[in-house]
């Protein structure tokens, strides 16, 4: 087994379209927290509109879930989601295993980046 057939796990048909439809996922992985971040960072900027919008209240928007997902704890577990995503890439997955993988792991960033997004713009429009 030399480093050949360690670099080339999977046998399968089209390895690099799969290889580049991973690479793809990982980089909207990436671009999702990214956003993510974006939106944590600009909590200071929510919390002014939401205590023009809500006056009597001390959480964002309002509502106890855009206060808990646009919050730093939160963002930690989208990091470290991301992270645990990267680090599968090296556990010796096949390249399908790993393109479903980071399917499911996009689909769960983005459903977060979702729910915590639609609190904010729907409390403000």
């Amino acid at each position: 087994m030399g480093a050949c057939s360690v670099a080339n796990r999977d046998r399968g048909r089209f390895p690099r379209l799969k290889t580049l439809c991973n690479l793809a996922l990982l980089l909207l992985q990436l671009v999702t927290v990214a956003a993510y971040w974006g939106m944590v960072s600009a909590r200071p900027s929510y919390m002014a509109i939401s205590q023009e919008l809500y006056p009597s209240s001390e959480r964002l928007m309002n509502s106890w879930f855009a206060d808990t997902l646009v919050s730093m704890p939160a963002m930690l577990v989208v990091g470290a989601i991301f992270v645990l995503s990267v680090a599968k890439e090296f556990a010796g997955l096949s390249k399908l295993r790993r393109i479903q993988l980071n399917a499911l792991t996009l689909g769960v960033l983005l459903v977060m980046l979702y729910m915590a997004a639609s609190p904010l713009y729907v409390a403000a429009a």
